[in-house]
């Protein structure tokens, strides 16, 4: 392997680092955010869940770029090593890593895994409380007496029948 191309590997290396930790911080805030969310809902404070996952679509959005630039340095390396580029994976990299990245590399690797778990975790956890939340809500509804819905209130097709005209408080014209 010509001096060089052993460059161009550490410098592909060094941006593949820079590029997973940049990975896992905002794995790390997609972390923070879906457990805002679920707190926030177990706490029926839904208000500020729109705003939550306004950011979680953000930090996907950015995930998505560094997925392409990780992506394209992958292609460089297994490139430069004469390998095709969809016959390794990125943990089969470090093998060829130079021995300054091994390191790190292989401690992101971790860290990102775990990462990952914990958000699909965070997913179960939020899809349940959203189902019990769904839940309660069924069940209230059906201790409501028959004649809020159906009869005097709204149809079963959800639209609006006549009020039973017995004098209300918001009559004004008395």
């Amino acid at each position: 392997m010509t001096t060089s191309i052993k460059l161009l590997l550490n410098e592909r290396y060094i941006a593949l680092v820079g590029v997973l930790n940049r990975e896992l911080i905002l794995l790390d805030r997609l972390i923070f955010k879906l457990s805002e969310a679920n707190m926030l809902t177990r706490a029926e404070e839904s208000r500020f869940l729109g705003e939550i996952f306004d950011e979680v679509d953000g930090v996907q959005e950015d995930l998505g770029s560094l997925e392409v630039a990780r992506s394209m340095l992958v292609g460089d390396i297994t490139a430069a090593l004469g390998l095709a580029n969809d016959t390794l994976t990125l943990s089969q990299l470090i093998a060829y890593a130079p021995d300054l990245a091994v390191d790190p590399l292989e401690g992101l690797m971790r860290r990102l895994v775990d990462a990952t778990e914990e958000i699909q975790a965070l997913r179960e956890q939020g899809s349940r409380a959203v189902i019990e939340k769904l839940d309660q809500i069924n069940n209230a509804m059906d201790r409501v007496q028959p004649a809020v819905f159906g009869q005097d209130g709204y149809n079963s097709n959800g639209y609006m029948t006549a009020p039973a005209m017995s004098g209300s408080r918001f009559d004004y014209s008395a």
